[in-house]
């Protein structure tokens, strides 16, 4: 195997793994469920990640739907970033990552002021406001400016991430285009009980079985682990998995078989799951026309065109909300049987995000 087969034998495991065409789950919190988290910095574009896993890719209407009625939530977890996470896995992956990544924040409290009292008072304030009433963030910043907490540049970001690590808020139903924070125990329902190396174990299977062909280090970055923990993970989970050295990189995936998947083009936002879930390999992406999934913010050609699971350029929406308008910028000639899938995946996407 030449190293360009290796490594379209990876890029095109993972496309099928990450469940994009509609193949991860038959409604939008069986799409995110089986990915466990995924993220959502922008949730505009998001929801067009989970429409283009939920069969039948349906219109993001449908994706809000879903959001709006708690089936999948935005919250921090994993890293200090947003993720949608189905309700019925938030509970445990909280327990699990919240304490980590609020490690990762100590010195970041400290320089904003945000020693323990203060935040504890903060949360104190959050948790008497959302009680049975979703706020907004304005909302929340008046309450606390109220009770004479200052929330001052980065302070009232930071002080509503501290309570969703304390698994006190988490998202709530949108209110028209802003968001809302809700009560956690509103909308968190029990859900699995994974605790400690039981959750280390069902972590790493997940992301393997999802993402593989990957290495410790991509779960690792994924999970926001320490690289031990993330090599304890993958030894638990290691009896499920199949093992293949390519180019040098041990990569742990299952099997599935790929032959079928040639000419498939995929216009994915650039947080997508299949370019962010990988650190060390994620130059797996890569072709000759085009190294880096996002060249930057210049005119706003920031998200992804992908053949195969591999870069062919990059797309961008033009008056993004009403009647959306997709370009394409191709870092290649195309030929007659691509640029027919560049232009079916152009049109699934303008017809979805039409709804917005």
């Amino acid at each position: 195997m030449t190293k360009e087969d290796s490594t379209g034998w990876v890029a095109r495991l993972r496309r099928r793994g990450l469940g994009l065409g509609g193949a991860a789950g038959s409604t939008p919190a069986d799409a995110v469920g089986r990915l466990t988290a995924m993220q959502a910095q922008e949730h505009w574009y998001a929801r067009w990640s989970v429409a283009q896993r939920t069969a039948g890719v349906p219109p993001v209407s449908v994706v809000d739907k879903a959001f709006d009625e708690g089936a999948f939530l935005r919250t921090h977890v994993l890293r200090s970033t947003w993720h949608y996470v189905a309700a019925t896995d938030l509970r445990w992956l909280m327990r699990f990552s919240g304490p980590r990544v609020q490690a990762g924040l100590v010195g970041r409290h400290a320089r904003l002021g945000l020693d323990p009292v203060t935040r504890r008072r903060a949360s104190e304030v959050i948790v008497a406001a959302v009680a049975g009433h979703p706020r907004t963030r304005p909302e929340l910043a008046g309450f606390l400016t109220n009770q004479s907490i200052d929330i001052e540049g980065q302070r009232l970001p930071h002080l509503l991430m501290d309570a969703e690590l304390e698994s006190l808020i988490c998202s709530g139903p949108m209110n028209g285009t802003a968001h809302t924070y809700a009560a956690f125990d509103e909308r968190v329902p029990a859900g699995d009980s994974f605790e400690g190396e039981g959750a280390l174990a069902e972590l790493a299977w997940r992301y393997f079985s999802t993402r593989g062909p990957a290495m410790a280090g991509d779960f690792a970055w994924w999970a926001g682990l320490r690289a031990a923990e993330a090599r304890t993970g993958l030894a638990l989970a290691a009896p499920r998995l199949d093992r293949r050295v390519v180019d040098g990189r041990e990569y742990w995936f299952v099997e599935s078989v790929v032959t079928d998947m040639h000419g498939r083009v995929d216009l994915v936002q650039c947080y997508d799951e299949i370019a962010i879930s990988y650190r060390p390999t994620r130059d797996v992406l890569a072709t000759p026309e085009v190294t880096f999934p996002v060249p930057g913010q210049v005119d706003g050609w920031r998200h992804v065109v992908l053949l195969d699971g591999r870069l062919l350029g990059h797309w961008r929406v033009v008056n993004p909300r009403g009647r959306a308008v997709v370009e394409v910028r191709a870092a290649r000639a195309l030929s007659a049987a691509e640029q027919r899938a560049v232009d079916a995946a152009v049109a699934e996407l303008a017809g979805n995000l039409t709804v917005g």
